[in-house]
């Protein structure tokens, strides 16, 4: 016989391990005992403060970028004027940004929800990482 033989016959002859009948209880009791000496309170991942802050962000940024395309020139108005503003012809300055709205008002709406559902998964997941690491 060799070593592994003699190992397995020896694991065989044991007595199989049973806890003690009050095994559950006594493992409660020691959890409930930790938890009152040192609670877990809850604490969410984004402050009422920081939810705020988001809020204001995402109202500036709506509100500049309302202002910024209600100031350009749309096609069907005749060109008399061009709009300036201290001498700068924001019809130019801002035809990049109305470009974009042109480009995001084809967007299928489908294409849209998709691209917004995985940025919202990437931050809730960085979000999730930085909560763990901490």
């Amino acid at each position: 016989m060799n070593q592994k033989d003699i190992m397995k016959q020896w694991f065989k002859e044991l007595p199989p391990e049973q806890p003690s009948p009050d095994f559950a209880v006594k493992v409660m009791q020691r959890v409930m005992s930790e938890w009152t000496l040192n609670p877990i309170k809850y604490q969410p991942i984004i402050s009422k403060k920081g939810w705020w802050t988001l809020g204001l962000i995402a109202v500036l940024l709506t509100s500049i970028l309302l202002m910024l395309h209600s100031s350009l020139l749309a096609g069907t108005e005749p060109i008399s004027q061009p709009k300036t503003v201290y001498g700068l012809d924001l019809a130019q300055l801002f035809e990049p940004i109305s470009h974009l709205f042109g480009q995001l008002n084809s967007i299928s709406p489908a294409v849209a929800v998709g691209t917004l559902a995985i940025i919202a998964l990437w931050f809730f997941d960085q979000l999730f990482v930085r909560t763990v690491k901490h």
